[in-house]
């Protein structure tokens, strides 16, 4: 306790310890309020006791006269018996009328002081009847002016209020109602009561005059301290919890052949904030002050309806305009099978499992393909152009890439680092696979489409923060020395074998790069951010020549036709 107050433990309430110079001072002998005479049978000097006599009256022997001791009678004198008085004297009055008159007055006066006495007495009582100080405060409640007896009672009858008060919790137009008492909530005021009885009642004067001069400047307030069954509290916040609980509703979208459709309005769910909601619920049962209005958050749904159009997030295309006619047949194979994919938050999309298998038998034909540091023909040629025309316009989409590949040699239709190269391997997932994950708040809608220009995937949605583009910078790169000669039997591009060969297919050059994701202010333009996200190495390509392998007779003699020849 603080606020500058004295309290001396050990004494009960309502027990006062007297200290030096405390006590009230004895009288010795008669009492301070008797009057000389009152209630004394003591004879006077030169008196008889009992206070009866014939001797020292005024002569006519009447019992009862008082005289003060050791006076007599007075002599009467007749006239002439003093010189110089001729006149007859006054007559006095009668000894017995002067008795009379002080007995009355006397009487008078007695009953002035009885009464005196009775209402000093009286005030003594009344002030030293015991009780609280002012400005003293025990759980809230001001027991200034009570006797320590009535602040026990009502101290009781406020513990009876606080802990069966009824509390109505409510939430959207529902309530639930609770007391402390349905949690075991208890609480013992006694010992705080005794402290505040302390205050001002314990100590030396000085002491206590001390205290009800700190409690005139800052109040003394005392609580006690609730207890109550915690696993009830949080048993009932998982019941509310239940109650509250509103699932949230997807919009219903309909997947049509060029854009999704909303064609039902999503709806938002409800959920208690159970921190919030248990400790409301403590400070009600402790102090009976906090919020009845159950805290509770929204629930977003995955797929949400802000209006009915969906918006394009990202869009990325490649040139097929290289390709033969299986090769792009195969790069629009594999992307029909993301035409009109969705992918929810939290889901993961692998390109292999979608896909599948790159067999002739399900459509795919044989066309020529990467094989190491070479170009080769196998079937599913192109496939690599289908997942990296995915993988850059999911980035943009702001998904999370789990994996991804680059390939041997740098491809031509995108940039070093923008690439993504896949291949099944024996059940899709021992070879090069490209694998993402959605996790934003909202779905994302993939359509695919190739025509004879271009690969293009568009993907609709809730457009993210940011608009994201894959930068590719390259560190170093180097013109491939590497050469091989293919023989040209037709004689088309390179008939004699004294003919300078022909380049058939230029090899890609060597490089070193790294992949950065840009984050772009939607309306301003402005770079906001950037990240690398990828280091990639690419080794030098094959230079193919052709080469003539006729004589001047043209017979076929050259025996080094498809020797290769070394190089970086």
């Amino acid at each position: 306790m603080t606020n500058g107050y004295n309290m001396q433990n050990g004494n009960r309430p309502g027990q006062r310890r007297a200290s030096a110079g405390s006590r009230r001072p004895a009288y010795r002998g008669a009492s301070p309020y008797a009057r000389p005479g009152m209630g004394s049978r003591s004879a006077a000097p030169g008196r008889p006791a009992g206070g009866r006599g014939t001797a020292g009256y005024d002569g006519r022997g009447q019992a009862g006269a008082r005289r003060p001791a050791g006076r007599t009678a007075p002599v009467r004198r007749g006239a002439g018996s003093r010189p110089g008085y001729g006149q007859p004297r006054r007559r006095g009055i009668s000894p017995k009328l002067r008795t009379g008159l002080l007995l009355g007055l006397a009487a008078i006066a007695l009953v002035a002081l009885c009464i005196g006495v009775a209402r000093t007495v009286g005030d003594l009582r009344a002030s030293s009847v015991e009780r609280f100080l002012d400005n003293v405060y025990v759980n809230g409640v001001k027991l200034s002016g009570y006797t320590y007896e009535d602040g026990c009672a009502l101290m009781a009858q406020d513990k009876e209020r606080r802990l069966n008060t009824t509390y109505a919790l409510t939430c959207n137009g529902r309530s639930w109602d609770f007391k402390p008492a349905d949690f075991g909530a208890d609480y013992d005021y006694q010992q705080e009561v005794d402290l505040a009885w302390n205050l001002g009642h314990v100590g030396s004067r000085a002491d206590r005059r001390q205290v009800a001069e700190n409690l005139k400047a800052a109040p003394a307030e005392f609580n006690s301290e609730i207890s109550y069954d915690e696993e009830a509290v949080e048993a009932f916040v998982d019941e509310l919890y239940d109650a509250v609980y509103v699932a949230p509703v997807d919009a219903e979208v309909a997947v049509t052949a060029t854009r999704p459709e909303i064609v039902t309005a999503s709806k938002n769910g409800l959920e208690l904030d159970r921190e919030r909601a248990q400790d409301n619920l403590v400070a009600l049962i402790e102090t009976g002050k906090g919020s009845t209005e159950l805290p509770v958050e929204p629930l977003l749904p995955a797929v949400t309806s802000d209006n009915m159009e969906m918006k394009v997030v990202a869009k990325f295309s490649t040139d097929v305009t290289f390709r033969g006619h299986d090769s792009r047949s195969n790069v629009a194979m594999a992307l029909s099978f993301f035409n009109g994919y969705v992918v929810y938050p939290g889901d993961t999309c692998d390109f292999n499992a979608v896909v599948g298998p790159r067999t002739i038998g399900r459509g795919f034909a044989e066309a020529p393909e990467y094989a190491g540091n070479e170009k080769v023909k196998g079937v599913g040629g192109g496939v690599c152009q289908a997942s990296t025309t995915l993988y850059d316009a999911v980035l943009m989409a702001n998904m999370t890439i789990l994996e991804r590949h680059n390939h041997k040699m740098t491809v031509s239709y995108v940039e070093p680092s923008q690439d993504a190269a896949v291949e099944y391997g024996t059940n899709g997932t021992d070879g090069k696979n490209f694998v993402f994950r959605n996790d934003t708040d909202h779905a994302i809608y993939i359509y695919t489409s190739v025509d004879r220009e271009f690969a293009t995937v568009t993907i609709y949605g809730t457009r993210p923060e940011y608009h994201y583009q894959l930068e590719s910078v390259v560190l170093d790169e180097q013109k491939s020395t590497r050469k091989r000669y293919e023989p040209d039997y037709s004689g088309k591009e390179v008939y004699y074998i004294t003919d300078k060969p022909k380049l058939k297919i230029e090899g890609h050059g060597s490089c070193h790069s790294e992949g950065w994701l840009v984050a772009y202010d939607w309306d301003t333009k402005e770079e906001v951010s950037r990240e690398q996200i990828s280091y990639d190495s690419y080794v030098a390509g094959m230079n193919v020549y052709w080469r003539g392998v006729h004589d001047e007779k043209g017979n076929v003699v050259d025996p080094e036709a498809g020797k290769e020849e070394k190089g970086t």
